[in-house]
C-alpha cells in the first residue's frame, strides 16, 4: 500500500498590532461589537491606518476575509510603509489561493523589512505550492539565515528536499527542527512520511506516535500512522488509529475506505 504524502506547509497567521486587547479568545459577537466600534473610530479617523489594521484583524478572526483584505489595502494607502500590511495581507490571499497576490505582497514586506524569517517563510510556502521548489529552498534559506532558530523554516525546507526526492537532506531538517523546538509536531510528523518513502516503517512509527503524543487531535497523524501499520500487517494497530481518525474527523474518506479494509483481517471481540 502506498502511504501518500500530507503537507503541512505553513499555519495561516495574521498579525495582530494589537496584543493586549486580544490576549483572549473573543466569541463571535465580542468580535462583531468590536468591528463596530472600529468602524465608528474610523468614521472618526479616517487617515488613521491603525484602525483599518485593527479592523482588518477582526474580520479575519470572524473570517470575512475579503473585508480583511480590503481593510488592509485602506491601511496601505495611509501608511504604505507598513511592511506588516503587506504580510498580513498576503497570508489571507495565502489561504484564499491568491498566490500570486501573495507573493507581490511577502515581495512588498521583505523590500522594507529585509531580514524578517517569518516573510521569507511565508513567501517560501506560495514558491512550493507553485511548485516553484528551487525559489521556495532559496527563500527558506534566507529564513534560516536571519534566523538560524526557525524551526518552521526547517521543517518547511525540509518539505521542499522530500518533494526533491532529497530524502536524507529532509530527515536532517527535520531532525534539526526538532532540536531546536521539542514541540515541533509537525516536524516528527512530516518526518513520518520521509521515512516511509525510504521503507523504514518502524521509525516512521515512532515518528508519528512522536507527533500524536504532543497533539493528541493530530488526525493526520493518525491516519498515516494506521496506513503504516497496514503495511506492517499490524492490523489491529491500524483499525485503532484510523478509528482515532474518524472521531477526530468522520469525514475522512481515506481513513474510512481503509478502517473497511482492515476489518477483513480483524475480528473483533
Amino acid at each position: 500500500m502506498k502511504i501518500q504524502k500530507f503537507i503541512i506547509v505553513c499555519l495561516i497567521v495574521v498579525l495582530n498590532p494589537f496584543n493586549v486587547g486580544f490576549a483572549y479568545e473573543q466569541t463571535e459577537r465580542q468580535i462583531i461589537k468590536d468591528i463596530r466600534k472600529c468602524s465608528k473610530q474610523i468614521d472618526k479617523h479616517p487617515d488613521e491606518a491603525k484602525f483599518f489594521i485593527k479592523r482588518g484583524y477582526l474580520n479575519y478572526q470572524l473570517g470575512n476575509y475579503q473585508d480583511a483584505i480590503k481593510d488592509y489595502s485602506s491601511a496601505e494607502s495611509i501608511d504604505p510603509k507598513n511592511e506588516n500590511i503587506y504580510y498580513s495581507r498576503g497570508q489571507l490571499e495565502l489561504k484564499l489561493q491568491m498566490y500570486d497576490l501573495a507573493l507581490k505582497d511577502f515581495d512588498k514586506a521583505i523590500k522594507l523589512k529585509p531580514k524578517d524569517a517569518k516573510t521569507y517563510v511565508a513567501r517560501g510556502t506560495v514558491n512550493d505550492l507553485l511548485g516553484h521548489y528551487c525559489l521556495a529552498i532559496k527563500d527558506y534559506n534566507f529564513a534560516i539565515k536571519c534566523d538560524r532558530h526557525y524551526s518552521k523554516a526547517y521543517v518547511n525546507r525540509g518539505i521542499v528536499k522530500d518533494e526533491l526526492k532529497d530524502y536524507t537532506g529532509a530527515i536532517k531538517d527535520y531532525d534539526k527542527a526538532i532540536r531546536i523546538d521539542k514541540y515541533a509536531s509537525d516536524a516528527y510528523y512530516n518526518k513520518g512520511l520521509t521515512l516511509c518513502k525510504l521503507n523504514k516503517y518502524d521509525e516512521a512509527i515512532e515518528s508519528y506516535t512522536n507527533a500524536i503524543g504532543l497533539d493528541d487531535y493530530y488526525e493526520q497523524a493518525y491516519l498515516q500512522r494506521g496506513l503504516t501499520y497496514m503495511v506492517q500487517k499490524q492490523y489491529e494497530q491500524a483499525r485503532l488509529d484510523l478509528i482515532k481518525t474518524l472521531d477526530i474527523n468522520p469525514g475522512n474518506k481515506k481513513a474510512r475506505e481503509n478502517l473497511a479494509i482492515v476489518k477483513d483481517y480483524v475480528v473483533e471481540e
